[in-house]
């Protein structure tokens, strides 16, 4: 299969035109908290206390100790950020989308290339969550 570019990757990344993220596609190599009824698919979002500038400034926190992190936007209540993976250089984008009145975080974290990933983007997103959860604010 081959990689997609980030010009491909930027048609179903950001906030959509109903407020929220993008489905994942068919293929097993991506999570994602905003669709409930995918459950192949489906993680639960992360949940917070504090205002969404706290939950923005640790998740960037959290990201900027993974290693082959780069911030790639900030839009408001939106981040997206890129993983690259060690061996194969493959990118995953990884966005979170910030609800400070249900003080709920969703995210998406999705391969740009390959069928099958592992597992790779579920144990990231657990591990975030899990790194974000024991920050104390």
């Amino acid at each position: 299969m081959k990689r997609m570019t980030p010009e491909e990757a930027s048609t179903y990344l950001g906030i959509q035109h109903d407020g929220g993220l993008s489905p994942c596609p068919e293929m097993p190599n991506a999570v994602c908290s905003y669709f409930p009824k995918d459950q192949r698919h489906f993680l639960e979002p992360i949940s917070f206390e504090g205002t969404e500038d706290s939950a923005k400034e640790r998740l960037k926190a959290i990201a900027a100790s993974l290693s082959g992190t780069s911030l790639v936007s900030e839009d408001g209540p939106y981040l997206h950020f890129e993983f690259q993976t060690f061996f194969f250089k493959a990118i995953d984008d990884v966005e979170f989308l910030i609800d400070e009145e249900k003080q709920m975080i969703h995210f998406r974290s999705a391969s740009r290339e390959g069928y099958w990933d592992m597992g790779k983007n579920s144990r990231r997103m657990k591990k975030i969550k899990d790194l974000f959860q024991s920050i104390q604010v």
